[in-house]
């Protein structure tokens, strides 16, 4: 998950026991076939010192019920049962810094491919600090070879473990040829996205955005930065609409979106600088607005900011 080592206590099927103590079975088809899906949520010191916020935690348990039951997955926990978890480990952790929080909703027991329970839940956080040089120095991107995956096949929309197979040999790739991570297209040729994260870019005052028919996952990172894009007039227009290749290298910005990557610029894709080969006003500016609001700095819809205050009576 990145960052440092998990807190010490996490939460399985039902009970919060040792942070080491939480793993999956090797006979489970959630381990043997990957029948399983997953949600990753960040939580943010808030501006005000209140302690810390869960981003956009319901919106992230709701797809997380969507994924589920794509993947068939017979008595998927309720989303009440899943935040209560999630904020009593918050809790017992007594976290006060910025952190991550995987849940892994799987196939357990040692069933067969198709089998659909019984059904086993797993939570674990950990710090994940703000890495400042990332985010204003950007990163490099290869096109990759690999092609993303479409919905007839493994659908992307959804979070399912498999589907990272597909981001990982991109990723693989990108690193062995030198770069920080890749871009995936369509069996079209078209944008679809990163490993782990949806693509951006600004192209002469337009912020264009491959749609959610493009193979990517319904990202609530890109949701969260379109909407500040079209509240905040900072381009002309926002469109989600195909994006092609070459695109990329007339760019004047592009930009990685995601729950882990947060707001990351590309400074450069194959072998072409994007724009001056630094961090563009747009993304610079979308970034202080979403760590404004994950911070609760600014405004938010209501339910996107779940706060927790550590209860020092339940530490373990």
């Amino acid at each position: 998950m990145g960052g440092g080592s998990a807190y010490p206590l996490g939460w399985l099927n039902g009970s919060f026991v040792p942070a080491g103590d939480v793993r999956l079975p090797l006979l489970a088809p959630g381990v043997s076939y990957a029948a399983a899906v997953f949600e990753g949520i960040r939580a943010y010191v808030r501006a005000d010192g209140g302690g810390i916020a869960l981003f956009r935690m319901g919106d992230h348990l709701e797809r997380l019920l969507r994924s589920a039951a794509v993947l068939g997955l017979d008595e998927i926990p309720q989303p009440a049962l899943m935040a209560e978890a999630i904020v009593g480990l918050m809790k017992r952790n007594a976290v006060a810094e910025d952190c991550y929080i995987r849940i892994q909703v799987y196939v357990d027991g040692e069933g067969e491919m198709t089998a659909r329970g019984p059904t086993g839940m797993a939570i674990l956080a950990r710090p994940r600090p703000q890495l400042t040089e990332r985010l204003e120095r950007g990163i490099r991107c290869q096109v990759s070879s690999w092609r993303r995956i479409g919905d007839n096949a493994s659908p992307p929309r959804i979070k399912a473990a498999a589907n990272y197979l597909n981001s990982r040999l991109a990723g693989l790739q990108a690193k062995a040829d030198g770069y920080d991570t890749a871009l995936l297209l369509t069996e079209a040729g078209q944008v679809a996205e990163a490993p782990g994260a949806c693509v951006l870019m600004v192209r002469d005052g337009e912020l264009l955005a491959p749609p959610v028919t493009a193979g990517i996952l319904e990202s609530l990172t890109r949701d969260t930065v379109l909407r500040q894009a079209r509240a905040s007039g900072l381009v002309a227009r926002v469109s989600e609409r195909p994006v092609d290749r070459t695109e990329l290298y007339a760019a004047s910005e592009i930009m990685l979106v995601g729950t882990g990557m947060e707001v990351v610029p590309v400074v450069g894709v194959d072998r072409f600088a994007v724009g001056d080969g630094c961090r563009g006003p747009v993304t610079e500016a979308l970034q202080d607005r979403y760590f404004a609001l994950v911070r609760g700095g600014e405004p938010s819809p209501e339910g996107w900011l779940t706060p927790v205050t550590p209860d020092l009576e339940t530490q373990e």
